[in-house]
């Protein structure tokens, strides 16, 4: 894994002041929290200084809480201890929301991760409609009214010289 650090574990923010942040767990103990001495830095005021910690060992990717107030929450169930994650966990930590992506045992592929070979799978993104602003209910939209036909001009002949 080392030869391919894309393989590593990764963690995204997928709820939260900071949606769309992630990164890799790496054999080194990581320490989330709001400390700015923190390894990742999240901006929730209900996370601890040092909330909790995750690093990769033989078996996986590993999560401890770090005696948070708030709690350390892994599916829906609040640990103790040392915690195994799988593809797919959902960890929260105060109103933060991560997801887990194991690429080594995943089942789905993410949206835009590659291992720099071209994909000729990937269909074009296309932009979602904009709403456009709403017209309050008492006000009707005037609209200029348009004449279907087209006025006609008179032709100008000219005689052949």
């Amino acid at each position: 894994m080392e030869e391919h650090p894309e393989l590593r574990p990764s963690l995204t923010v997928a709820g939260g002041a900071m949606r769309g942040l992630s990164f890799r767990v790496g054999p080194e103990r990581q320490v989330i929290g709001r400390a700015p001495t923190a390894d990742v830095v999240v901006h929730d005021a209900h996370l601890s200084r040092r909330h909790a910690e995750v690093w990769l060992t033989g078996e996986g990717a590993t999560l401890a809480d770090l005696g948070s107030t708030n709690g350390t929450w892994l599916n829906d169930r609040r640990i103790t201890g040392v915690e195994r994650l799988a593809d797919g966990d959902v960890i929260r930590l105060g109103r933060t929301e991560l997801r887990v992506y194991d690429p080594g045992v995943a089942r789905t592929d993410p949206v835009g991760f590659s291992f720099n070979t071209p994909r000729r799978d990937r269909r074009p993104t296309l932009p979602l409609p904009v709403a456009t602003p709403a017209v309050g209910p008492a006000s009707p939209v005037a609209v200029p009214a348009v004449d279907p036909v087209p006025p006609t001009v008179p032709a100008v002949l000219s005689a052949p010289s």
